[in-house]
């Protein structure tokens, strides 16, 4: 290759970075602007002609932003209408005992779940069988319901959750329950008489894995919040729970206040 050339291909591979670096930039903007609240479900965005005015950049970059942010599921593009704001962060003021299922409701939206396995395992069998034994107080050969679940507001996934649940205390707990869309806690109540009251969380962030990330809709890698929780029904265990919410699509928030106040 003589000079000139090597020089096109140094201008070409400048202008490629150039290119996706100004993408990711928008999509950047214009992603914070809806999980801000700056733009609200249903409000118009920037057209592609008008991020090309605004950002001083080709058709090609502008389509290529508006398109990540249709496929990451915050706008839904109308032919002829323009580009709209589909995203709807949930916004879950903790203080105190709740069901995700009536918080997603208080912010509008219609909840469900989506079962993806449920299975009977030995404790020792599990992934995370210390800590069931601590948690729960069971023992290895003690046999719990693993239920791995999609928790939707209003059909959108916001969280991939899974719980193992004693057997013993609650006997004859079938897949069928969970195919219906029923809630963990309305089972436990409807069936069984029995009604959790108080639980211990653990937040944590989390990168998802390749398998979490299919099922969640997201790319691999992308940043989730990790929610364990451990509920009681009075002083007894009833269910480890481990959720890990789209970090786009949840978000918690406290209220602290001092002593005496």
């Amino acid at each position: 290759m003589d000079t000139e050339d090597e020089q096109v291909g140094e201008n070409g591979m400048a202008n490629k970075k150039r290119s996706q670096s100004l993408y990711f930039k928008i999509k950047d903007d214009l992603k914070e602007q809806i999980i801000s609240r700056q733009l609200k479900a249903d409000d118009r965005i920037m057209s592609e002609a008008e991020i090309c005015e605004h950002y001083d950049v080709s058709r090609i970059t502008a389509k290529r932003a508006l398109d990540e942010l249709m496929w990451e599921g915050y706008i839904t593009r109308k032919p002829g209408k323009g580009s709209f704001v589909t995203y709807h962060a949930i916004e879950h003021l903790l203080n105190g005992f709740y069901s995700i299922s009536e918080e997603i409701r208080k912010n509008g939206l219609v909840p469900s779940t989506r079962l993806l396995e449920f299975r009977e395992l030995e404790v020792a069998d599990t992934v995370v069988s210390e800590t069931l034994k601590a948690k729960l107080v069971l023992e290895g050969a003690d046999q719990v319901y693993y239920i791995r679940r999609l928790r939707l507001a209003s059909d959108e996934i916001i969280a991939l959750e899974t719980s193992y649940v004693p057997k013993r205390q609650f006997p004859g707990l079938a897949e069928q329950d969970f195919q219906r869309g029923a809630a963990l806690y309305a089972v436990f109540q409807a069936r069984y008489g029995c009604e959790p009251d108080r639980s211990q969380e653990l937040f944590s962030a989390h990168t998802v894995s390749k398998k979490e990330a299919e099922a969640l809709g997201v790319r691999p890698e992308s940043a989730a919040l990790k929610v364990v929780r451990i509920s009681y029904a009075g002083e007894r265990p009833v269910e480890y729970t481990e959720r890990l919410f789209r970090g786009d699509a949840y978000t918690y928030k406290l209220e602290l206040r001092k002593h005496g106040k």
